[in-house]
């Protein structure tokens, strides 16, 4: 068995047993994630070589509205946002088993 690591809300530290199973299934399903993940990056990066040499006109400015946040910038804040999100719900679940299933005195 691996071990596993985890702090709650609390500050807490405690050390849990992971099945090996778990373990190389979530390698097997985050290569698999990576795997796809880089067959887009490659897929993209042909498709933007490809129209490239298309002109791209430029969006006429409508005074009294302000600019739209770069791809980039709308990416990382909606990613930052749930990141957040999880970090909450993580905490009120760990937070939840704590009183729900204490943990035994030995």
């Amino acid at each position: 068995m691996a071990t596993a690591t985890t702090d709650s809300s609390t500050n807490t530290t405690a050390t849990i047993e992971i099945p090996e199973a778990a373990q190389k299934l979530r390698e097997q399903m985050l290569s698999s994630v990576r795997q796809g993940q880089q067959f887009s990056i490659d897929a993209a990066q042909g498709w933007v070589k490809a129209v490239s040499v298309l002109p791209i006109p430029d969006l006429p400015k409508v005074p009294g509205v302000p600019a739209i946040p770069t791809i980039g910038a709308a990416s990382k804040f909606t990613f930052d946002v749930a990141a957040d999100l999880l970090t909450a719900q993580r905490d009120f679940a760990l937070q939840l088993v704590n009183i729900l299933a204490p943990a035994k005195s030995v």
